[in-house]
């Protein structure tokens, strides 16, 4: 059996493994705290950019009231592709004048699955100079 030091503590450790068995769960925990303040930190940039009257908005009653029920008369389809549909969109953005008037209007708004929404909104698509993410 081949052996090797642990990366952590230096104590011997079957070859194939970078931990011990008792730094491995440490490491671990480690981790998940440098992802958790990564997002963490991610989320307070994003939101910092975001114009707060939008944010109270989509974070009232009447919003998660209205876009649970839009789900549910879609039968939780995407409107788009029939995918399982989990965000709501607003037909008219309520960025224009119109549109926020009608932010409340259950007709304004359809049933849309991540990627159809992402793409109708052209989020992480291909920007002006850089290559495409798939060739």
């Amino acid at each position: 059996m081949l052996l090797k030091a642990c990366n952590k503590c230096g104590t011997l450790i079957q070859y194939g493994s970078v931990y011990c068995s008792i730094c491995g769960p440490i490491v671990e925990q480690e981790r998940e705290a440098r992802r958790r303040e990564a997002t963490r930190e991610g989320n307070r940039r994003y939101n910092a950019k975001r114009d707060p009257k939008y944010v109270r908005f989509y974070n009232s009653g009447e919003w998660r009231t209205l876009s649970a029920k839009r789900l549910q008369d879609d039968g939780y389809r995407c409107v788009m592709c029939g995918g399982i549909a989990s965000e709501v969109d607003h037909i008219q953005a309520i960025q224009t004048d119109a549109g926020w008037e009608r932010r409340l209007d259950i007709s304004n708004t359809r049933s849309l699955c991540l990627d159809c929404h992402n793409e109708r909104h052209n989020r992480f698509g291909r920007r002006r100079g850089r290559p495409p993410y798939h060739t």
